[in-house]
């Protein structure tokens, strides 16, 4: 059977704010929080780029924020999602 993977918690992006702002390497956090470095590289990448509302850096709670908005977003194809979009493409 394949690998099982979950996603970082609230707690664990906290710790990678915390191991960031004390200057440790994305090895050094992932063995702190039993991760590979490549998931605190990933999670740095994904959550941590400025944004046109946010010039800061990585931060663990937003982080966890964006996380949660990206699960509830709705992958469908917009002509599933907007109905009127689908009938005025079809006419």
């Amino acid at each position: 059977m394949g690998t099982l993977y979950e996603q970082l918690s609230l707690r664990e992006g906290v710790e990678i704010d915390i191991g960031r702002r004390k200057g440790l390497s994305m090895q050094a956090i992932g063995q702190m929080l039993g991760r590979s470095a490549s998931t605190i590289s990933r999670e740095l990448g994904r959550n941590g780029r400025p944004t046109r509302h946010w010039r800061g850096s990585y931060d663990g709670e937003r982080a966890d924020g964006l996380a949660a908005r990206r699960r509830r977003w709705d992958a469908r194809h917009k002509l599933a999602r907007q109905p009127a979009l689908a009938i005025t493409v079809r006419d």
